[in-house]
């Protein structure tokens, strides 16, 4: 459900997408509406991290907020004085949004006490929140059990391979998480991961995915946006996991599903907070027991999908959720 917002009634909506989106002008009398900045640090067209924040955007411009992105700013130089510009022209909310931009949004909060701010990371973001910021991040080991327990249901695969961009402690917890999801659905399932070094490396991912296609991998699984691994499971013949939703029609034919965040909630919870006077280091961890994160449906790839699979995944994210199976710490 959402939440109602009253203090974003009767106002003109932005435009929300490019590098230099929005704009709101007033429609008339009545409580102008609440400007929120979003600084992505990738594309927002990248159909995961990024878009899934776009998403959100859009989203909450239906409950009448002036919401305006910039976009592809993953160096912090460039990051922060565009966060600094924004905070400057009186928007209410400045949000973060990757791990790139946190630092910069740390030190431009600490110049604007009366603007608020949100930053996005691993869990030692949390002791770091000055008065004015919120923060979040998500639960990577539990996203990568799911993609795991995936991987080890599916018939005749017995070999899995995962390729990941840097090794960062939040990325290495993602494949702690799929390796303990594989072997708690098929022990006797193989493993082996490779990382690319960055983020978004089309040809990089590309070119791990084939070393593990060649090892015999018969499964790949994307922990970064997997379009280059997509490119190379369709050339190979095998399924996916994990694959960004911007994938071709090729690429998503063979993705069986990918776990995904949804941030309305959290950006909901800010406005709120803005309205009652309450924002300023609340640290939210993005979960499957709060709708953080989901998990898209099943597809059926080739003749691997068992026909209940669905259901034991529905079983397990309940169980997740409801915090019946607990999970070890992944960044330990």
């Amino acid at each position: 459900m959402l939440l109602a917002l009253p203090l974003l009634a009767a106002t003109t909506l932005a435009a929300c997408g490019s590098d230099d989106s929005g704009s709101a002008t007033a429609a008339g009398g009545g409580e102008r509406a609440v400007k929120v900045a979003i600084i992505a640090s990738g594309q927002t067209n990248d159909g995961a991290f990024n878009a899934w924040a776009a998403e959100a955007a859009e989203r909450l411009k239906a409950d009448g907020a002036d919401v305006q992105i910039r976009q592809g700013l993953a160096d912090p130089t460039q990051a922060e004085p565009v966060i600094r510009q924004f905070a400057a022209r009186g928007f209410d909310l400045v949000v973060g949004h990757g791990i790139d931009v946190s630092e910069p949004i740390l030190r431009v909060a600490t110049e604007f006490p009366d603007v608020h701010f949100s930053a996005s990371g691993d869990a030692t973001l949390a002791e770091r929140l000055p008065p004015n910021v919120d923060g979040w991040t998500y639960d990577f080991g539990q996203l990568g059990y799911l993609d795991g327990f995936v991987a080890g249901s599916l018939r005749g695969v017995e070999k899995v391979g995962a390729v990941g961009g840097p090794q960062l402690p939040f990325v290495l917890a993602t494949h702690k998480g799929i390796r303990a999801g594989l072997k708690a659905a098929n022990p006797r399932a193989s493993y082996e991961e490779t990382y690319t070094g960055r983020f978004y490396d089309l040809q990089k991912e590309q070119e791990a995915a084939r070393g593990l296609l060649d090892k015999g991998a018969q499964l790949l699984v994307a922990t970064d946006d997997g379009r280059g691994l997509g490119q190379a499971a369709v050339a190979g013949d095998v399924p996916t996991i994990g694959v960004s939703a911007a994938a071709g029609a090729d690429i998503k034919a063979v993705n069986i599903t990918t776990a995904k965040l949804d941030l309305l909630p959290t950006y909901q919870s800010y406005l709120e907070q803005i309205r009652a006077g309450t924002f300023g280091r609340r640290f939210d961890v993005l979960a499957l027991g709060n709708r953080g994160i989901v998990l898209t449906p099943i597809t059926a790839v080739g003749d691997v999908v068992p026909d209940d699979l669905q259901a034991r995944v529905d079983a397990l994210s309940e169980r997740l959720a409801s915090g019946e199976l607990r999970l070890p710490n992944f960044f330990e």
